[in-house]
């Protein structure tokens, strides 16, 4: 019966340290207020769309947690958008901003000009 008790017991522990070794907490975020890699994904494919890029754009495929020059200019825009919105765009009923809203599917920002 020990030797039974001795076996679940271990078996717990590896299970756990299978738990603990596949964990999907984003890792790296510097910008993101985001919990679950799934979040982060929604967030990340809309971005995608909103600049018209594939991941490889920003990340390094053979290493995410890389930073780029891409990934940090992102970060950047990233707080740029989040400051406008808690600040300029925070009363009830007020239109948030996003990429989209000046790069409309190209990586560089739409210009507007005077008429």
């Amino acid at each position: 019966m020990k030797i039974k008790s001795a076996m679940v017991f271990l078996l717990s522990i590896i299970f756990s340290a299978g738990m603990i070794a596949g964990d999907k907490t984003p890792k790296n975020l510097k910008v993101l207020d985001l919990k679950t890699t799934k979040e982060i994904k929604k967030y990340m494919k809309m971005i995608a769309k909103d600049l018209g890029v594939k991941c490889k754009y920003c990340h390094d495929m053979n290493d995410k947690s890389i930073d780029t020059e891409h990934k940090n200019i992102a970060r950047f825009m990233m707080t740029m958008v989040q400051t406008q919105n808690d600040s300029v765009f925070n009363y009830e009923g007020a239109p948030q901003i996003s990429c989209w809203t000046c790069h409309r599917g190209s990586t560089a920002p739409e210009l507007v000009r005077p008429k």
